[in-house]
């Protein structure tokens, strides 16, 4: 009887190329910026202001050139708190305005720019008993009538341009884009929105004594504007919100 030996059977082993090792994205770094960072850039736009206007606050020289200092004013201190959080984002955050405060403006956000017109028509009801029991509307269009008679073409685009366009973004940046955001980590989104609006309303108080009688207007755009900026993540509306409330005030200078 003949026996076979048992042949033996080659086995492959396939072994499959996983390729390169597949690992986690690393967490996006922390954000560090916070309440010190927003007061800085604030400090560092009212200095930038004073600085620049400096040449042109003398009572000796005529008003248009003070008007131009204004333009100056507005233009300094927006770009010199926007500057400073530009800083800080790449510094200390996510790396640009966009990512750390919300600038992202979408084309269906403009229709708020009727919505900040709305606000500042209401805002001026408001304000209106307080205008007329103190005597604040004569001299309010006196100082208009002034400005009016001493500023050429060019100066009121200028102001009107600084009012509408700049201070609106570099205001709504500070605000609500890197204040609110700060507050937000601390506390409820409505407590958050209510002390934003707060602040923009005193600050503007403390910048203009004499617009101290519009401060629940400030407040109600402040409002308004923190809970766009919180429901939506971004202060595209709230900017233009801000642009349509300095509107009226803009074609006020023009006409």
């Amino acid at each position: 009887m003949r026996s076979e030996a048992p042949q033996a059977r080659a086995t492959s082993v396939v072994r499959m190329d996983p390729g390169p090792v597949a690992r986690p994205h690393a967490p996006p770094a922390p954000v560090s910026w916070g309440l010190p960072d927003v007061l800085i850039a604030w400090v560092v736009g009212v200095v930038a202001s004073v600085v620049l206007t400096a040449p042109f606050i003398d009572p000796s020289k005529p008003l248009s050139k003070q008007v131009t200092g204004l333009l100056v004013a507005v233009a300094a201190q927006s770009i010199g708190a926007v500057g400073w959080l530009a800083v800080v984002a790449r510094r200390k955050g996510l790396g640009s305005l966009r990512d750390d405060f919300g600038l992202a403006i979408e084309a269906r956000d403009l229709l708020w720019i009727l919505g900040g017109v709305l606000v500042a028509f209401v805002a001026g009801i408001l304000v209106l008993p307080i205008t007329e029991l103190a005597g604040l509307k004569d001299s309010s269009q006196e100082v208009v009538k002034t400005f009016e008679h001493s500023a050429g073409v060019l100066e009121k685009i200028g102001v009107a341009v600084g009012i509408v366009l700049i201070a609106p973004i570099g205001e709504e940046l500070l605000f609500r884009g890197a204040l609110l955001r700060s507050l937000m980590r601390r506390t409820s989104p409505a407590v958050a929105v209510f002390v934003t609006a707060l602040v923009f309303a005193l600050v503007h108080f403390v910048g203009d004594p004499g617009t101290g009688y519009y401060v629940p207007a400030f407040l109600l755009l402040g409002l308004i504007s923190g809970w766009r900026a919180a429901v939506t993540g971004r202060i595209g509306q709230s900017i233009c919100l801000h642009v349509g409330f300095n509107l009226l005030g803009a074609i006020q200078i023009l006409t």
